[in-house]
């Protein structure tokens, strides 16, 4: 992604700015809420990624869209962005804000594959595990995927924990064959 190093330098400021001010869970949903007008809007997205148009202009149109939307301090830190030129980066910020955040608190994101869909009981015992596992909290988005047989595949970063039945009759394969 262009612009991630400044973009990660940008977010920490803000986020090391919102916990010395006790403002993080303010500025985090700030965030997010900026993150979702972006992506939702491409006429908005490519306003701030415009080099031709004039700053005093994104200026008034920042004010206008978001300052009583968002905190006094998240509603500074775009107008400096725009100040310095950087107004671009603002979604990059928005998702390098969320995974500072996160790394901070000690969560992880897993992606949890499965060919059924899980009651709140498995859901929950197989995030306990993956926080026993991981010791970090862990954050789970669940997905049906039909190829599998039984089981499940959970992917967290790098790397994959296969729970499959495929996987446990490869192992058992394994096994037998060596004995």
């Amino acid at each position: 992604m262009k612009g991630t190093r400044a973009a990660r330098r940008y977010a920490g400021a803000l986020l090391g700015l919102a916990s010395e001010l006790k403002k993080v869970d303010e500025v985090a949903s700030d965030m997010r809420f900026i993150a979702d007008s972006l992506s939702a809007s491409d006429e908005l997205r490519h306003f701030f990624e415009s080099p031709i148009i004039d700053r005093f202009k994104k200026r008034d149109v920042i004010k206008a869209i978001f300052e009583k939307k968002v905190s006094t301090l998240t509603a500074h830190f775009l107008f400096l962005l725009v100040d310095k030129g950087r107004e671009g980066l603002t979604a990059a910020i928005a998702v390098e804000f969320t995974v500072l955040l996160d790394r901070m608190m000690g969560i992880v994101n897993a992606e949890l594959k499965a060919p059924y869909v899980l009651d709140e009981s498995n859901k929950s015992k197989v995030q306990g595990k993956l926080e026993e596992l991981t010791s970090k909290k862990v954050r789970i988005s669940f997905s049906l995927d039909r190829t599998l047989v039984g089981g499940f595949l959970a992917q967290i970063g790098d790397t994959v924990y296969d729970g499959s039945v495929r996987r446990q009759l490869e192992i058992l394969k394994i096994q037998l064959a060596g004995n």
